[in-house]
């Protein structure tokens, strides 16, 4: 399974996905890639066994939600065996922490640095398409690499939160910090 996972996520990154054209993100082709991303980058993550207690995969959306109907079907899918369940939040939720994985939205660029530091030592997978963002400490960055859909991985940072990135993904990253 990990492995037909992996083969799906290399494609679409090897076809080059070309998400972020202006058609493409009318048309909600960009999210739902994105979305698609999310939900491998997840497959290829360990946490802590002490962070697993939950009984779904918490993935929450931090800010404006981009995605509209993307995620729209992604609670019937798992990750660990664990039904996902989705959390829209505002910058200022105190549930932050009890996420698993946290997609955070561009409205959120002016939060970012006290938002990472609400989940800094946490294992809480963070994602976002903010430039920058992983050298600003967060773990996946999204990227255009001339239209094409790539990601950047902290993983320096994931190791300090507890956290293990299979290195399949990491040889699919167009950079490793």
């Amino acid at each position: 399974m990990r492995t037909r996972i992996l083969h799906i996520l290399a494609l679409l990154v090897l076809l080059g996905v070309n998400t972020l054209s202006a058609h493409a993100a009318q048309s909600g082709v960009e999210y739902k890639v994105k979305a698609a991303f999310l939900l491998n980058f997840a497959h290829f993550v360990t946490w802590p066994a002490q962070s697993s207690s939950s009984e779904s995969f918490p993935l929450c959306v931090l800010g404006e939600d981009p995605f509209g109907e993307a995620l729209t079907g992604i609670e019937t899918k798992k990750v660990g065996g664990k039904h996902v369940s989705i959390h829209y939040l505002k910058s200022s939720s105190s549930k932050l922490g009890q996420c698993r994985m946290v997609f955070i939205s561009r409205s959120e660029k002016n939060n970012l640095s006290r938002i990472l530091g609400r989940i800094a030592g946490k294992p809480v997978v963070s994602v976002s398409d903010i430039d920058g963002f992983s050298a600003a400490g967060g773990l996946f960055e999204f990227k255009d690499q001339r239209g094409r859909l790539s990601f950047i991985i902290n993983n320096t940072q994931a190791k300090s939160m507890g956290l293990s990135i299979s290195s399949s993904l990491l040889n699919l990253a167009v950079d490793v910090l």
